[in-house]
């Protein structure tokens, strides 16, 4: 085994090769020629060279106060997977939304050859960091510091393909400014407001007055920082706490969040707090194993009735902790909860009927549909004169 940065480029690749995520020999030269060391100097230094050349996200930045990851080195599969939805000819203008380390934008810059690539980051401090590190490798990158989803300021539009490292609810109407027509653009996109983990990577093509689905594949980022979009707010949360022996301090024990919270007053909270404990429970499915947990979950969450749905997480069994996207039915105050690992797929119901019933028929219509993946999915957007904001 060959252990310098060079030997381990190549192993990196041919494991990309062999588990699918690389095809496109173009890309497949970007991810050799480039080190990506020269990106995370003190990854490598702490954890060696060869920590740097797994297949794994690194977080670069996290928030001083929460300590939640701000920025990250993403997932080489993924990023594999995104550059070839990008599809980048030689001499043509790209535009990264979020430069992080610099690492996608110096690969961009192999694939665009004699053309041109502008990588917008809302940390300066970040930006500076990328630009030294793409200048280190040779990478004749544009590093501007601004907001990536209003892009002001001004970057220089038109261009040819755009690519975005960071998740969003919605397509900001810049980005369709910024390309030529035809232009392509590889974002990842958060299916739900409520369940940030149900997210797909899309490739979009600009028509007259929007997109239309080239791609899609699963992946899912860290949330793209900047001014909010006209979607984005807050999402109505309700949790519930045990006392512990400790004065002051409780022990969280069910947290609900979903616009389907909005319409109870406080007594319907309480009884649904009572019945989503466990103590309501009237039915547990085993839904058999589900090799792709991502594709059940982003099909419930796209077929039911958005005013209707729920995120459920509970610190104690039959959850374990685990995130499930749950159904609410105001008639007769029902729950259903279903929960997806490669293990196996759960539906659980809880009160009446009408809840159980709803989520059943939609795993009922995934089934019967041919268990669908998200590469099944198709995306519109459009954009009218009304409403300059983004929808999606």
């Amino acid at each position: 085994m060959d252990g310098s940065s060079l030997g381990l480029r190549r192993q990196l690749v041919d494991y990309l090769r062999r588990e699918g995520h690389l095809r496109d020999d173009r890309v497949a030269a970007a991810f050799i020629d480039v080190p990506r060391e020269a990106f995370l100097p003190e990854h490598a230094e702490r954890y060696g060279l060869d920590a740097v050349y797994r297949d794994d996200a690194i977080v670069t930045r996290r928030d001083p106060r929460s300590g939640l990851p701000l920025s990250s080195s993403s997932q080489p599969a993924i990023m594999a997977k995104m550059l070839e939805m990008l599809a980048v000819e030689d001499g043509q203008r790209v535009l990264e939304i979020g430069a992080g380390t610099g690492y996608n934008a110096a690969l961009l810059d192999r694939l665009a050859g004699g053309g041109q690539v502008t990588s917008v980051e809302i940390d300066g401090e970040a930006a500076a960091e990328a630009r030294n590190a793409l200048r280190e490798v040779g990478a004749s990158v544009r590093v501007a510091v601004g907001d990536g989803r209003s892009l002001t300021p001004a970057v220089g539009a038109p261009f040819d393909a755009l690519i975005v490292t960071a998740s969003t609810e919605t397509i900001p109407r810049a980005w369709h400014d910024q390309l030529v027509p035809g232009g392509r653009l590889v974002v990842p996109l958060r299916l739900c407001s409520l369940a940030f983990s149900i997210q797909v990577v899309v490739a979009l093509r600009k028509v007259a007055h929007g997109f239309d689905t080239v791609a899609v594949t699963p992946g899912g980022f860290m949330a793209l920082r900047g001014a909010t979009s006209a979607t984005d707010g807050a999402v109505p949360r309700l949790v519930a706490h045990q006392a512990t022996a400790e004065p002051g301090v409780d022990s969280p024990l069910l947290e609900l969040t979903g616009p389907a919270l909005a319409g109870l007053d406080r007594r319907a909270r309480q009884r649904l707090v009572v019945t989503a404990l466990g103590f309501a429970r009237r039915a547990d499915m085993d839904l058999g194993p589900c090799a792709a947990p991502w594709a059940l979950a982003s099909y419930a969450t796209l077929a039911l009735p958005v005013e209707r749905l729920v995120q459920v997480l509970r610190a104690r069994p039959p959850a374990d902790g685990a995130y499930a996207l749950g159904v609410l039915d105001a008639g007769d105050g029902s729950l259903a909860a279903l929960s997806t690992a490669p293990s196996g797929a759960r539906l659980e119901g809880y009160g009446g009927r009408g809840a159980e019933r709803v989520l059943a028929q939609a795993v009922e219509r995934w089934t019967l549909a041919g268990r669908p993946g998200v590469d099944r999915l198709s995306v519109t957007v459009r954009y009218g004169g009304e409403l300059p904001h983004a929808w999606r």
